[in-house]
């Protein structure tokens, strides 16, 4: 179901929910990191390709998470 924003309504969103964990050293030490969002994946996109596609988004928008460790990867379809 897509909505309408001009009417006030949240705008469409991607067809998958995805949410990533990682663990990065700053000059604080050692901190937690998440990310989450929403994505439409090309068709035949495994979740590998899927996994690596968004973390090269996430370390592009966030160059630090580099060398960060991934703990933890989800994708979902994006409906209730």
């Amino acid at each position: 179901m897509q909505t309408n924003q001009a009417h006030g309504e949240l705008p469409s969103q991607g067809s998958h929910f995805w949410h990533m964990s990682f663990l990065a050293n700053n000059q604080l030490g050692l901190t937690a990191q998440d990310r989450s969002g929403h994505w439409t994946p090309p068709p035949g996109t495994t979740r590998f390709d899927a996994m690596n596609e968004i973390r090269r988004q996430v370390v592009e928008a966030s160059p630090y998470l580099a060398e960060s460790a991934m703990l933890s990867f989800d994708i979902q379809p994006n409906q209730l």
